[in-house]
């Protein structure tokens, strides 16, 4: 009985680390791509519109990154 309770603990902690892990990648990829655009500003020309689309794809992709090593590790023997 003890180890099913386990199990949903541990999965809905793993929910709560992804929801965080995504929100911090969301803020560093919008930091890193405004930091750049300021810095570029007579060069390169974003829109915000085109820094979000830019954070959600590295978002998206870092999500991805988190969830294939989590499932690798829960694999591991």
């Amino acid at each position: 009985m003890e180890s099913k309770w386990r199990k949903r603990w541990d999965m809905v902690k793993e929910v709560i680390f992804f929801l965080i892990v995504t929100a911090c990648a969301f803020g560093w990829w919008m930091l890193t791509i405004l930091l750049i655009s300021f810095v570029t500003l007579s060069v390169l020309h974003f829109t915000i519109e085109g820094i979000v689309i830019a954070a959600v794809v590295g978002t998206v992709c870092v999500d991805i990154w988190y969830v294939v090593r989590r499932v690798k590790e829960f694999r591991k023997p």
